[in-house]
């Protein structure tokens, strides 16, 4: 009986738990399908006879007010090759639909409600100056629709944009990027553009920059950020967002204009090579092939214009052109050092204006062989007399064997004679035949020295010529390339973006 009793209350507890479970879903129930039959009956009444395709005008000479504006969460990229800009942003869009209208007392205090796009009357605004042929958002999020009418619209978009680059100060340039949105089919008479209005009620005359989403470019620093409006002749009018943008140029210092500057110094310290070294060609056409690099380099990263040329483009020419008047003048420098007088007569001018006049003024000084043989004398140390006579007066031959010397004796047919010539007081010499050929032999020798002398001389002059003119050069091109890089790169420096958008 105890067991029975037992069994009926906890049956009793089932039944009670279960009848609360179910009224507490009941009241749950009966909650929301209220609210959601007050949304449900706003719906119907809204959309009852409504018409997307008809403008929300009370009458046909009604203009529309569109409010448009645009909030900046990234700037992805500049495209200098193709001339692109791509962003990524949120369109902010506000217009008034008096159909969408409602007394939010009659509906469970509805303020507001979220209707898929595709149902309401949308302004067709869409990017013009597009560049990829998609004109529309990227994702078609619900409408916001308030009790007075006023309908928001809040679309992302990835908006790849023509922009017109200005490359003649790459890398030091800014760039002016602009995004026109327009209705495509309704003109100023039907549909007013106006900006977007901030939580107090003011006009936003720039692109609203999302400081909590927004990412920075590694490339591009935002400087102005305005929007205008602009009105066409044939009614059609436009809000277009500016994007004023300056290039960081860090990137390109380091990558390009350093190793350009350094290559520009390798291509001037050809001329300190010396001639005879042998390298000077091997360096000269090494430097210019690195530069040919450097301008392929370049080639993949401006935008092929003819409207403009790069300032970094420029200075590489220039450095090749440099480089390649130093692989010119190499060769006239090695032509001037492998002269020699079998091939060459030295003119007068050449020998004033490049070994008596020039070598001073830059910073050349050729050494004197009489004054190193005369410091070599000072310098050596004095040798001993013998029998009181100065040393080097005459030859010292030790163990002379008679049988070199006596067998001469006997050779000379005649001596040597004096003989008066007739009617005259001159006399001549009369040589016999074997000292002739010993004195003909010694003056052929000396001269055949002194020739050998002349021509190292000549040599020697045409050597130092080179040096000079190695010299010359070398100067020349320390002036011209620090004159030209300074040029280019301080009138890069005077290019800044303008404080006023608009001036």
């Amino acid at each position: 009986m105890t067991v029975i009793i037992g069994q009926m209350k906890m049956r009793i507890n089932i039944h009670l738990r279960v009848n609360t479970f179910i009224i507490v879903c009941s009241c749950f129930y009966l909650t929301f399908t209220g609210a959601s039959e007050a949304e449900r009956r706003l719906h119907q009444k809204l959309f009852k006879d409504y018409n997307m395709k008809v403008r929300p005008a009370r009458y046909w000479e009604e203009r529309v007010m569109v409010r448009v504006g645009m909030t900046l969460s990234q700037l992805v990229s500049l495209n200098e090759k193709n001339e692109e800009m791509t962003t990524n942003v949120f369109m902010n869009l506000a217009w008034t639909d008096y159909r969408l209208s409602w007394n939010p007392e009659e509906y469970d205090n509805i303020m507001v409600l979220r209707i898929p796009p595709n149902k309401v009357w949308r302004p067709d605004i869409y990017l013009i100056n597009n560049n990829d042929g998609q004109f529309d958002v990227a994702l078609y999020v619900n409408v916001l629709v308030y009790n007075d009418g006023t309908v928001n619209w809040f679309p992302p978009a990835i908006y790849r944009s023509s922009c017109s680059i200005e490359v003649s100060y790459f890398p030091f340039d800014w760039q002016n990027c602009s995004m026109v949105f327009r209705s495509y089919t309704y003109d100023a008479s039907e549909v007013d553009l106006q900006y977007f209005l901030d939580d107090n009620g003011h006009e936003i005359h720039e692109i609203v920059i999302d400081e909590n989403a927004f990412t920075e470019n590694g490339e591009w620093a935002i400087c102005h950020k305005p929007s205008r409006k602009n009105i066409k002749d044939d009614l059609y009018e436009d809000i277009t967002f500016y994007l004023i943008i300056q290039r960081k140029p860090l990137f390109y210092i380091i990558n390009i204009i350093v190793p350009c500057i350094l290559t520009s110094v390798l291509a001037i310290f050809v001329f300190y090579l010396p001639p005879g070294a042998g390298e000077k060609m091997t360096l000269s056409i090494s430097v210019l092939i690195a530069l040919t690099v450097f301008m392929l380099l370049l080639a993949d990263r401006v935008p092929e214009t003819s409207l403009g040329i790069p300032i970094i483009v420029n200075y590489v020419m220039f450095t090749m052109i440099l480089v390649t008047f130093s692989v010119i003048l190499s060769v006239v420098v090695l032509n001037l050092h492998h002269r020699t007088p079998s091939t060459h007569i030295m003119p007068h001018w050449v020998r004033n204006v490049f070994i008596n006049f020039l070598p001073k003024y830059i910073g050349m000084a050729r050494p004197n062989p009489e004054e190193c043989e005369m410091k070599e004398e000072i310098n050596d140390i004095p040798l001993r007399s013998f029998n009181g006579r100065p040393p080097g007066g005459e030859y010292f031959f030790r163990k002379i064997n008679p049988d070199l010397v006596l067998p001469w004796r006997g050779r000379c047919e005649s001596v040597v004679q004096l003989q008066k010539l007739p009617d005259t007081d001159s006399y001549c010499l009369i040589l016999p035949p074997n000292l002739k050929s010993a004195i003909s032999a010694v003056t052929y020798m000396a001269e055949q020295l002194k020739k050998q002398d002349l021509d190292d001389t000549m040599t020697g002059d045409w050597q130092f010529i080179a040096l000079v003119v190695d010299r010359l050069f070398l100067w020349l091109f320390v002036i011209i390339t620090t004159l030209g890089t300074l040029a280019m790169f301080l009138d890069a420096s005077l290019n800044y973006t303008p404080e006023n958008p608009f001036p």
